[in-house]
């Protein structure tokens, strides 16, 4: 009877374990007071131009410029798994441990700016030239949103 009690209590905490982290997944992590954002300059070629800003609560907004699929100012709400994803990645990469700038004596490249607010400190980093293989990672991901589908 013992052993019956014990297998009833674990399985209902193996259940609520469960359940709270589905709940979790389904809830936006962030508030919207953390934010970030991605600006992709010009270059003399055809290097894309546009801008990404993500808030905690999912809220979008992407402006393309040039040389982009989808031009203009387009928002959009992403799911908390998406943007819980993306923050968590920020807030684990540690932007505060990087240079404010990237940058060598090299002409013709797009610049990038990464910019990460959250719990009232701001983080904004130039990326030109030499900037760490992370930075490129997390710039190639806030890409994939950027360029995603389902823009109003």
């Amino acid at each position: 009877m013992k052993r019956a009690v014990q297998n009833s209590i674990l399985l209902a905490l193996a259940f609520l374990v469960f359940t709270a982290e589905k709940c979790s997944k389904d809830k936006y992590e962030y508030t919207e007071a953390s934010v970030i954002e991605m600006v992709k300059t010009p270059c003399f070629g055809s290097c894309p131009v546009y801008s990404f800003t993500i808030k905690g609560n999912g809220e979008a907004a992407y402006t393309g410029k040039r040389f982009v699929e989808l031009e203009g100012e387009h928002t959009r709400t992403f799911p908390p798994d998406t943007t819980n994803l993306i923050f968590n990645t920020f807030f684990e990469a540690d932007l505060w441990q990087y240079e404010n700038e990237y940058t060598e004596q090299v002409t013709d490249l797009p610049t990038t700016y990464l910019s990460f607010t959250h719990e009232g400190k701001n983080k904004r980093i130039k990326l030109y030239y030499g900037y760490p293989e992370e930075l490129k990672n997390l710039a190639e991901q806030l890409q994939e949103l950027a360029f995603s589908k389902g823009w109003e």
